[in-house]
């Protein structure tokens, strides 16, 4: 599992390190620049770069002290030079040090505090490597970091950011329009939240990060974001003994579909049953042809417009009883009586009973719903509008925080759609940062909901199934973008993918 940190624990992880381990400011600083050297060495060589020329921008604070010392370690297999901005009087012991150390070993070294300088350089190196402001920064940029950023944009050099892409807030995700581009982002300790939020999935590259020194168990009581790794899937499901039944995974009740809307009804109980879910029952209006035969259909009651009627209520009640996990909402379709049927279903179902509630089932609910910890909601951010009354550009800024807040406030769990998804309980919370924009296609989130309702069924946590089912959903649509094309995937397409990703997690090791 990989963690994830906001600035402010960025700094505590920092602290603690420095108090608790007693690994001092300076070893820090050497052993960022040590690996990050190591880093740039195999991008060079990936990258086929033989004999680069490499240019490092340097700041005057910490970030800076990371540049100066990165010079010393690749200055004897490389031609580097440095360019730095700022005042020595505003150094940092550390800093000064390493900013010494280059001077005495003559490594090329400009400073650089107007324009004429500026427009002296050119910028044409094979390698251009940021370490102007690091953590401290934000979107707005002024002065001749500014100005450098500006005459870096056009070149055509690899460049790579140490912690942070000069330009990008490191807590938001915000870029300045003239941000360093980088390919490749080395980032200290774990992987900043704005690397990931906003602009910054544009801006950062690939994110490689740094060894400190110190052990990765210094970020489990700090850091409460997490991301999903491939060698983590596994441990998630329960294994499946020899001696069992379909009843020992898991019942999933979906109530979804309307005459308008029924393919979106078979799409998620389709992968339901697919998922590891033992039985999978469908309560809708109308039955598409393409629903598995292994999904146990029902017909209800329906409204002239033909969706659900309220009249179905005690009929779904019923059908509860048996049910390990309940699916709500995929094409039930926008009308009134139908909505305050998901209402009376919210109050009454039993609340021992994990409950996923996506697409027009969200309409249902609003900032004074009363909900429970094991209710999940899976709205993308237009949804989410709607549920906050909110401007959608406004949550879009900010997506983290406010799912967080809001599924603390709603006492749920919230998958909110977007990229990156974020996933949260209101203490915990996932990153998913897999997937494509192929999957922006109609039906792809009524199979992500019957793949956690699946997950649900087999009793993993609602926090934990949201954030596997996120992961692996979107894990089914890059298979299929790279044995396809992300234009011609579909939803059907995932749920035919989702069997081959369960053979690569090798799942059925445990399962």
């Amino acid at each position: 599992m990989q963690y994830i940190l906001t600035p402010a624990e960025m700094r505590k992880v920092d602290e603690t390190a420095i108090n608790k381990f007693h690994v001092s400011s300076q070893i820090l600083m050497e052993n960022a620049a040590r690996s990050s050297a190591e880093i740039i060495v195999d991008i060079l060589e990936e990258n086929q770069i033989i004999e680069p020329k490499i240019c490092i921008l340097c700041g005057s604070g910490n970030n800076g002290g990371d540049g100066f010392g990165l010079a010393r370690h690749l200055h004897d297999i490389f031609d580097v030079m440095v360019l730095w901005i700022g005042s020595e009087d505003k150094m940092s012991i550390e800093t000064k040090e390493n900013f010494k150390s280059i001077q005495i070993l003559n490594i090329p070294i400009t400073h650089i505090s107007d324009l004429k300088t500026l427009n002296k350089i050119e910028f044409d190196n094979d390698c251009i490597i940021d370490a102007l402001i690091g953590v401290g920064g934000s979107e707005d940029v002024k002065g001749i970091a500014f100005e450098i950023l500006k005459k870096v944009k056009t070149s055509d050099s690899l460049k790579i950011a140490i912690d942070v892409p000069t330009g990008l807030n490191l807590g938001t995700g915000i870029a300045n329009e003239y941000c360093f581009q980088a390919d490749f982002t080395i980032t200290m300790f774990a992987p900043k939240t704005g690397l990931y939020l906003n602009d910054g999935i544009n801006f950062s590259g690939k994110i490689k990060t740094a060894y400190l020194g110190v052990p990765e168990s210094i970020l489990e009581p700090i850091s409460n974001i997490y991301s999903l790794d491939e060698i983590d899937i596994s441990d998630y499901f329960p294994r499946r003994e020899k001696r069992s039944s379909k009843f020992d995974y898991g019942r999933v009740l979906i109530i979804a579909g309307s005459g308008l809307y029924p393919g979106a009804a078979a799409l998620c109980a389709n992968a339901a049953i697919t998922s590891g879910a033992g039985l999978v029952h469908l309560c809708t209006t109308t039955i598409h042809p393409s629903v598995l035969p292994e999904v146990i259909t029902n017909t209800v009651e329906s409204t002239f417009e033909g969706t659900i009627a309220e009249s179905a209520l005690d009929y779904i009640m019923k059908a509860s009883e048996k049910a390990n996990s309940i699916v709500i909402g995929p094409g039930l379709g926008d009308v009134g009586e139908t909505m305050n049927l998901v209402r009376l279903l919210i109050k009454y179902l039993s609340p021992d009973i994990p409950v996923l509630i996506d697409a027009d089932g969200l309409k249902a609910i609003d900032e004074s719903s009363i909900l429970r910890k094991n209710i999940i909601l899976t709205p993308h951010t237009g949804e989410f509008s709607g549920l906050l009354n909110k401007d959608r550009n406004l949550i879009e800024k900010d997506t983290y925080n406010l799912t967080k807040s809001n599924a603390s406030k709603l006492n749920c769990t919230i998958l909110l759609k977007h990229v990156p998804s974020i996933i949260s309980d209101g203490t915990k919370t996932f990153f998913n940062t897999n997937g494509n924009p192929g999957m922006a296609s109609g039906g792809s989130g009524d199979v992500l909901s019957g793949i956690i309702g699946s997950f649900l069924a087999l009793g993993i946590k609602p926090l934990e199934a949201a954030a596997l089912g996120a992961y692996l959903h979107a894990e089914s649509g890059d298979i299929y973008a790279i044995e396809n094309s992300e234009l011609t995937l579909t939803a059907s397409d995932l749920i035919v993918n989702f069997k081959k990703i369960m053979k690569k997690f090798k799942t059925e090791e445990r399962i």
